[in-house]
């Protein structure tokens, strides 16, 4: 880990599903080092801000991004949303093949961050979209 990482602090939200738990984990600790990142899961990540199952499902993911540079500055958000995701399986959203779900998510991580932006100042946001099966991260937009 060079300097550069060990000094920068993240936010990383993502999906609480405990099959990709581990390896995003690991990625965090590998590229901001164990403690220099919020880890949020919540069901569905991104889609609590976009289609949420409640309105203050919103509010919430809001107010926890906005609280944490209180605890410790973030200067990196990392969005991540995952392939065969339950969470949008049980909101009836469903996919002819892998493609037209990374699509979906893809388009789905970028309204997240539009959305963000406006809302957490100055700092960087990146999406990520993670294929279950292989467990491993695709690489990430930057905005």
């Amino acid at each position: 880990m060079n300097d550069q990482q060990s000094s920068q602090f993240a936010y990383i939200y993502t999906c609480y599903d405990p099959n990709i738990r581990d390896e995003i984990l690991r990625y965090g600790d590998q590229r901001f080092g164990k403690g220099n990142y919020f880890f949020d899961a919540d069901p569905g990540a991104v889609k609590n801000l976009l289609s949420p199952h409640q309105h203050s499902d919103i509010s919430f993911v809001v107010w926890k991004t906005n609280l944490a540079p209180k605890v410790h500055p973030y200067q990196t958000v990392l969005l991540i949303n995952h392939s065969l995701c339950g969470a949008y399986a049980d909101a009836g959203v469903t996919f002819a093949d892998y493609n037209q779900e990374k699509i979906f998510h893809q388009e789905q991580l970028r309204k997240a961050s539009d959305f963000l932006r406006g809302r957490l100042g100055n700092v960087m946001i990146e999406t990520h979209y993670f294929l279950k099966k292989e467990q491993r991260l695709d690489q990430g937009d930057v905005s």
